[in-house]
């Protein structure tokens, strides 16, 4: 019913005109109920980054596009949208007050003459918008028989993830840790378990990935997350999108952000190594559901994954590194990425990096030059995350110079340092990825508590050498 609903709202709003057109009006703060009878009410995000201004977030709504608060905060270019023009619906947006302020705080948005939630293709959550939205003429409306108190409990949903989301990661860091210790093949386990009792926003989704990592071998538990995840991603939007670990709906607002892509690492690795010939379709469903526009919307996953099962391959297939075979991989792994990234344009799906590469070599390298930018900002604005990622990158040099080397640990490192390049939120990178490393090291020549594939051409010289 619920899927029938906004099917019916979104192919009313069709008709709409373009924002660009509407009669916007800058208001101070009201309560969404005042309007809720007469309008469709949302919560307007007004900016990207830990703080945000006044003039950053008006800059935005004008132009539509979003500076980043570490970059500058303040975005130029065409004006989209003029202030007051007449025809098109009417349009009330309450934005941030003068100077400075956190950009924890979501403002309320009201279009007069509809009933309903606003919502857009750009956070696909019900009730939440981001300021571009308006200019780009990107506003929906979904049925809701008490928009008001959707809106509060979405404000607040939002609000104790932001608070939970640092003690929930350091939780598992440390579990993760002390597993990896004493009993090193729980500690796979623990992260797993995590992922799945991460999409608790559907129940039975959530129990049914948590039994399957329980009760199955690794390799088949390890795939199950996957599917578990790419079935909330293709079925509810939200239940990833305002899940404990996932996106902080400043910036970002639904998909895999950089936090669970990194944890996702884990399963997509080990279970393409452990599958044999079915791990093919692990790495398949890996990319799918990290790096799928209309699903996880993240290309550099794409990226990062590519690395990995290109450094995977290598390992579990024995196969000599020279110059040419580095070539002949990069350029593999290039064309997988090209080609992934152009079906999900055609598609119509969108990410940075598809973006950035059909603005040609110079936007993309503009791109990867902001990213590595707003990387060294974040780490230096936090003497947390400073803490974090130089620690992080001490132990993976460790790992990398002491620890046995395995095919899933070489490619885990790998993904890592392309993310490193690719991604944007460093402390999120290095700090879980040196986590799973030192998981992964703990757990030997190959992974402890599932008994090897006993078929399976590209599995067997490994772990028949493993066995020797």
């Amino acid at each position: 019913m619920r899927t029938a609903l906004r099917l019916c709202a979104l192919a009313a709003c069709l008709a709409l005109p373009a924002v660009a057109e509407a009669g916007v009006r800058i208001v101070p703060p009201f309560d969404p109920a005042t309007y809720a009878d007469r309008a469709a009410v949302g919560l307007l995000v007004p900016g990207a980054g830990p703080e945000v201004t006044r003039e950053g977030a008006l800059s935005a709504l004008l132009r539509g596009r979003l500076e980043h608060d570490l970059l500058g905060g303040v975005t130029g270019g065409e004006q989209l949208l003029e202030l007051g023009a007449a025809g098109g619906p009417e349009i009330l947006v309450s934005l941030p007050p003068e100077g400075r302020s956190e950009n924890d705080r979501r403002y309320p948005i009201a279009l007069l003459g509809e009933e309903g939630l606003l919502t857009s293709d750009s956070t696909r959550i019900d009730g939440l918008v981001s300021i571009t939205d308006v200019a780009r003429g990107r506003l929906r409306v979904v049925a809701s028989a008490d928009p008001a108190a959707a809106l509060e409990r979405l404000d607040e949903r939002i609000d104790r993830n932001d608070e939970r989301r640092l003690p929930l990661t350091i939780l598992l860091a440390v579990l993760v840790l002390a597993l990896a210790a004493v009993r090193p093949q729980l500690a796979l386990r623990a992260v797993l378990v995590a992922l799945a009792a991460n999409l608790l926003l559907a129940p039975w989704l959530a129990l049914a990935a948590v039994a399957a990592v329980v009760l199955l071998p690794l390799g088949p538990a390890c795939a199950a997350v996957l599917v578990a995840y790419l079935a909330s991603l293709g079925l509810d939007a939200e239940t990833v999108a305002l899940s404990p670990l996932g996106p902080s709906q400043s910036g970002r607002f639904f998909g895999i952000n950089n936090l669970l892509e990194t944890l996702l690492l884990l399963p997509a690795l080990a279970g393409t190594a452990l599958l044999g010939r079915a791990g093919v379709l692990v790495a398949a469903l890996a990319l799918v559901t990290v790096g799928g526009g209309r699903f996880g919307a993240d290309g550099g996953g794409i990226v990062v994954l590519a690395a990995g099962f290109a450094v995977l391959a290598v390992g579990l297939l024995e196969i000599r590194i020279t110059p040419r075979v580095l070539a002949l991989g990069a350029a593999a792994a290039a064309t997988l990425v090209l080609a992934l990234l152009g079906l999900d344009a055609v598609t119509g799906g969108e990410s940075h990096v598809s973006a950035a590469i059909s603005g040609g070599p110079g936007e993309l390298v503009g791109d990867l030059g902001d990213r590595l930018e707003l990387s060294v900002r974040r780490t230096l604005a936090s003497p947390g995350a400073l803490v974090v990622v130089l620690g992080g990158l001490a132990v993976l040099a460790a790992v990398f110079a002491r620890a046995e080397r395995t095919p899933v640990l070489d490619a885990l490192l790998a993904a890592l340092a392309v993310s490193l390049v690719v991604n944007d939120t460093p402390s999120d990178v290095v700090g879980l990825g040196a986590v799973l490393a030192v998981a992964l090291a703990r757990a030997g020549p190959w992974l402890p508590g599932d008994e090897p594939p006993r078929h399976g051409p590209v599995l067997s010289p490994f772990l028949e050498s493993q066995r020797r």
